[in-house]
């Protein structure tokens, strides 16, 4: 793959209305995109997801792409967005370039605050690449005013994107330390994790202007596993008891996620 930069490509931006739970597709060269909605809970919250359909050979990015590419961004009017979900991502890149997202369709849980009104709309900015990279924006919008009983295809897709989405610390699978070195420009993080297959793979992310790089292979330490993570950019002022980084580990066909306690 070329150098990942984002081409000087036309801005996509398309309006995609629909008076359902389900908005129209968004149809763009390298994917495509909607928002499902489903009736709201009995405390007036919303499950919901962004369903991302890439086209064979390209590619997305994870919430931290790793210092190469465009995080996504989403938007929404018409209710709150309390939370949105990201699947465990993958290295992908070449050995110049290394960025962290998606290479199959992926779909990003999504948990809404009560409805304010007839409709709830996203306006979403990511970018898809393949030998290029083509940055893509569209609002989509679904009516929240009167469906009271889910579409079981909406409610099956919706809890499927939910399961896709890692599980918690547990035993033999969790965070133990995390240690920045000297200088501040990495991470060096401890973690215990099932030892069977390959390598784990392992993701920092973080809000409060955070930026992590592609984390150099893991690598055993007695019973536990080590990786160091380079650290792209680090806020002069941050508050990891208010917003702690996560520690994000792909190991076999299990995935974790649990804040990481750094010194």
């Amino acid at each position: 793959m070329k150098r990942l930069q984002t081409a000087a490509l036309a801005l996509l931006f398309i309006n995609s209305a629909a008076a359902a739970a389900t908005s129209e597709w968004v149809e763009t060269p390298g994917g495509d995109v909607r928002l499902v909605a489903l009736p709201a809970s009995d405390d007036g919250s919303v499950r919901a997801m962004l369903d991302i359909r890439l086209h064979d050979g390209w590619k997305t990015y994870w919430r931290d792409p790793g210092g190469s590419g465009i995080p996504p961004s989403i938007a929404v009017s018409g209710a709150e967005l309390l939370s949105t979900g990201f699947p465990a991502p993958k290295r992908l890149g070449d050995e110049a370039t290394h960025y962290i997202g998606y290479d199959k369709p992926v779909r990003l849980p999504l948990t809404l605050g009560k409805a304010t009104g007839e409709a709830i709309s996203a306006t979403v900015f990511l970018g898809v690449c393949k030998d290029i990279c083509i940055p893509v924006q569209a609002e989509l919008t679904v009516d929240a005013s009167g469906e009271s009983f889910a579409n079981p295809l909406e409610e099956t897709a919706i809890a499927a994107a939910e399961a896709s989405l890692p599980q918690g610390a547990s035993d033999g699978f969790k965070p133990l330390d995390g240690r920045w070195a000297a200088d501040g420009k990495s991470v060096t993080v401890r973690f215990a994790a099932p030892a069977d297959g390959a390598m784990p793979d392992v993701f920092l992310s973080g809000t409060s202007g955070f930026e992590f790089g592609a984390a150099a292979p893991a690598r055993r330490e007695g019973e536990a596993f080590v990786a160091e993570v380079p650290v792209l950019h680090r806020p002069k002022v941050f508050d990891l008891a208010k917003d702690p980084i996560l520690l994000t580990v792909r190991a076999g066909d299990r995935t974790m996620e649990s804040p990481l306690a750094i010194d």
